[in-house]
């Protein structure tokens, strides 16, 4: 019998770097230095996101299945030993999941009045 992959809402809530992480590969594949500098150019309200703590996150996050590692470019100029992400489906699936439960809660906030705009 298959074995059918888990439900996108159990792996909810997902920490903030979590998320952010799943964000940048989104977009696309990339290596470590890269995500921290995405990350970190669109969000300047964060603490400084150390190696060790993204690597933590990224074994985790493939532990999941929701990244896996993606083959870098074929560029000599490239430094072969960086290690490439890419989002798998159930990861993408997972933040789309995040991003709407994240949409749900802004919208009772402005209904509420916490939050400007229209409820």
């Amino acid at each position: 019998m298959a074995e059918h992959p888990p439900a996108p809402e159990s792996f909810l809530p997902l920490h903030p770097v979590d998320f952010r992480i799943l964000l940048v590969l989104t977009e696309r594949d990339a290596h470590g230095y890269r995500i921290v500098q995405e990350i970190e150019s669109r969000e300047n309200r964060l603490p400084a996101l150390y190696p060790g703590n993204l690597y933590r996150r990224v074994r985790d996050l493939r532990s999941k299945g929701l990244l896996e590692d993606a083959p870098g470019p074929e560029d000599p100029e490239v430094d072969s030993r960086r290690r490439y992400f890419r989002i798998t489906e159930l990861g993408r699936t997972v933040a789309r999941t995040e991003a709407l439960r994240l949409g749900e809660l802004l919208a009772e906030a402005r209904s509420m009045g916490l939050l400007p705009g229209k409820p």
